[in-house]
């Protein structure tokens, strides 16, 4: 037996034993690590976090407090978080997904879907157009369900990743978000993904808060230049696919996914796409296609909704000087 071979049996065993554990374990297994891995973090990832959430709350504390004299429907969970809410967020969503990818029933009976007319409605339009959709959402929530959820709505689902761990690792994590209905891409592998995408008339399905070695559309969001990873949805998308963000949360009796909104094909040709404006009416150099515009303004909303589940912590997300 093979080295590589070896590791996957072991790989294999151990994530089966984990998972199965109690949430007991887990319980008493964060209020131990997380102090611990705080104070070795403080220039890091914690660091980065607390520093995410002061600017985050500062922003919040100006705008959204004046909304809510106006609007009812304002909230102000994003004034409240702690970075330890977020991470525990982490910790608990993490494994939430990897036992829906094992399909433990425990969870998936939990899964609810909210506004499935949307993405039903988007699919039957493109499909009168002959063109596929993107369903691209955000690391929140136990997000690792989402392309599993696409599954239930086309037998061509398109997973871009990245790698992480060792080969054997990924392999591992391979066949656990593996469905019959899912076929999964590298990113240097995003041509043969835009082909197989409109030959199959299927869905692509990505997260766009998070890159690695590739260039964003810088947005604002909380009011400062953020990346948000929508190169590939904008290009498809002016090629002639429909794009639907949706996103998922996790309470303590449901995990929600939820289908937002359906932008149609060629969004900003048809809604005149706005001219690059000056260098002094546009210090930050944003992005200011109408698509992205649009798209980065709900997600801005999504994080203030649930900001304790959001991943703050991604080096890219919302940089700032430590």
């Amino acid at each position: 037996m093979g080295m590589r071979r070896f590791k996957i049996i072991t790989y294999k065993f151990l994530v089966n034993i984990l998972l199965r554990l109690p949430d007991a374990f887990y319980a008493i297994l964060f209020a131990v690590v997380f102090p611990i891995y705080k104070a070795l973090h403080k220039k890091r990832a914690y660091g980065r976090v607390e520093k995410h959430l002061a600017a985050a709350k500062e922003y919040a504390a100006k705008v959204y407090t004046k909304k809510m004299r106006t609007d009812s429907s304002t909230k102000s969970a994003l004034l409240n978080v702690t970075p330890r809410d977020t991470f525990r967020g982490i910790f608990w969503n993490a494994l939430e997904s990897y036992r829906g990818l094992a399909r433990f029933k425990s969870v998936e009976r939990r899964i609810v879907y909210e506004n499935e007319h949307i993405i039903r409605e988007a699919i039957a339009v493109c499909a009168k157009q002959n063109a596929p959709i993107a369903g691209i959402s955000i690391h929140q929530g136990a997000f690792e369900l989402m392309h599993r959820a696409l599954c239930r709505y086309s037998e061509h689902v398109h997973l871009i990743t990245d790698s992480v761990g060792d080969i054997a690792f990924r392999d591992v994590l391979k066949e656990l978000r593996s469905d019959p209905h899912l076929t999964e891409y590298h990113p240097d592998e995003t041509g043969r993904l835009i082909r197989e995408l409109f030959r199959t008339k299927g869905i692509l399905a990505m997260v766009v808060d998070q890159g690695k070695h590739t260039k964003g559309n810088l947005v604002s969001l909380f009011g400062r230049p953020t990346p948000l990873y929508l190169r590939l949805p904008q290009k498809i998308n002016e090629m002639g696919a429909g794009i639907v963000i949706f996103r998922t949360w996790s309470e303590k009796k449901r995990i929600v996914i939820r289908f937002e909104n359906y932008y149609p094909p060629k969004y900003d040709e048809n809604a005149g796409k706005a001219a690059n404006a000056a260098p002094s009416e546009n210090p930050q150099n944003l992005d200011k296609s109408p698509l992205v515009t649009a798209i980065a303004s709900e997600i801005e909303t999504w994080i203030a909704d649930h900001p304790e589940q959001w991943s703050w912590n991604y080096h890219g997300n919302f940089t700032t000087t430590l």
